[in-house]
C-alpha cells in the first residue's frame, strides 16, 4: 500500500517560486488539496479558486490505481495544520524535526481535540512522527562525530535557519530534539518516550541527508536492531 504526506514544504524560497504570497500559505494548502481530491475522485473536475486558475471538465491520467490512496497530512508549526488534517477526517504526520518533544506534542494534542471538535470517534484519530535523522554505532560518541557534518549541513540550509531551532548544537539535538542518533538501544528508548507522547502508530525514518554509502548502511543497521524490539515491546 503506498500514501501521500502533503504539507504546504518547509522551505521560504518555494512561495517565490510559485508566486504565492506567503501570508497565504494556508490558503493554498487547503484549497489544494481540496481539488487534490476531488481530482482523484470524480472523472470530471470543474473547478474555480482563488490561488490557481479555474479548471472545467479536467480528468487526470492515468488514473489512480490505488483507490482511494491514503492521505497523512503533514504537520510542523501551526496549529492550521492539524486542524486542517482533523477537519478533513485524515491521518496526521508529525514533522517532528527542529524543535524539542513539547512543541510537537501540543500540535499532535491540537490535532486530537479537533478531530473530536469535528465530530469524529476519537477513536479513529491516527498519528504519524518523523525524526530528525537517524545514524546507529556501536559506540554513542561515534554516531555523533559520524551524523555531525549531515546535522551541520541541514541546520545552516535555508529550510534549517528558517524552522528557528532552539538547539544550540547537536549534542542538544540528540538530547532535547528527536534525532535518532546513538546506539541501537538508544534509539529504541527514543522511540518509545516518543510513541508515549505521540501515541503514534507509524515511524517515518529519513536518510536522505547522508551520503550513498551511508543511506545504505544505516537503514540495514536500523533494520536489524531496531524494529523487532519495537514490535515485541509496542505491539
Amino acid at each position: 500500500m503506498r500514501a501521500l504526506i502533503i504539507g504546504k514544504g518547509n522551505d521560504p524560497r518555494h512561495f517565490d517560486l510559485f508566486g504565492l504570497p506567503e501570508e497565504r500559505q494556508w490558503d493554498a494548502l487547503a484549497e489544494n488539496y481540496g481539488l487534490l481530491h476531488r481530482l482523484w475522485r470524480e472523472e470530471k473536475v470543474s473547478w474555480d479558486g482563488s490561488t490557481r486558475p479555474p479548471l472545467t471538465e479536467v480528468t487526470t491520467s492515468p488514473r489512480p490505481f490505488q483507490d482511494p490512496i491514503p492521505v497523512r497530512y503533514g504537520s510542523a508549526t501551526s496549529e492550521q495544520s492539524t486542524d486542517l488534517a482533523a477537519r478533513s477526517g485524515g491521518p496526521l504526520f508529525s514533522a517532528n524535526s527542529f524543535h524539542p518533544l513539547a512543541k510537537y506534542k501540543a500540535l499532535v494534542d491540537h490535532y486530537r481535540e479537533r478531530w473530536e471538535h469535528h465530530g469524529h470517534d476519537p477513536r479513529d484519530a491516527r498519528v504519524g512522527t518523523g525524526f530528525g535523522g537517524l545514524f546507529i554505532a556501536r559506540r554513542s560518541q561515534d554516531a555523533v562525530e559520524g551524523f555531525r557534518p549531515y546535522w551541520d549541513a541541514l541546520f545552516n540550509s535555508a529550510a534549517g535557519k528558517h524552522n528557528n531551532s532552539p538547539f544550540t548544537s547537536l549534542e542538544d539535538a540528540v538530547e532535547r530534539g528527536s534525532a535518532l542518533v546513538g546506539s541501537s538501544q538508544q534509539v529504541i528508548e527514543k522511540i518509545h518516550r516518543y510513541h508515549e507522547a505521540f501515541g503514534n502508530e507509524v515511524v517515518g525514518i529519513g536518510v536522505d541527508l547522508l551520503t550513498e554509502e551511508v543511506q545504505r548502511e544505516q537503514p540495514e543497521l536500523f533494520a536489524s536492531e531496531v524494529p523487532s524490539v519495537i514490535r515485541r515491546e509496542l505491539p
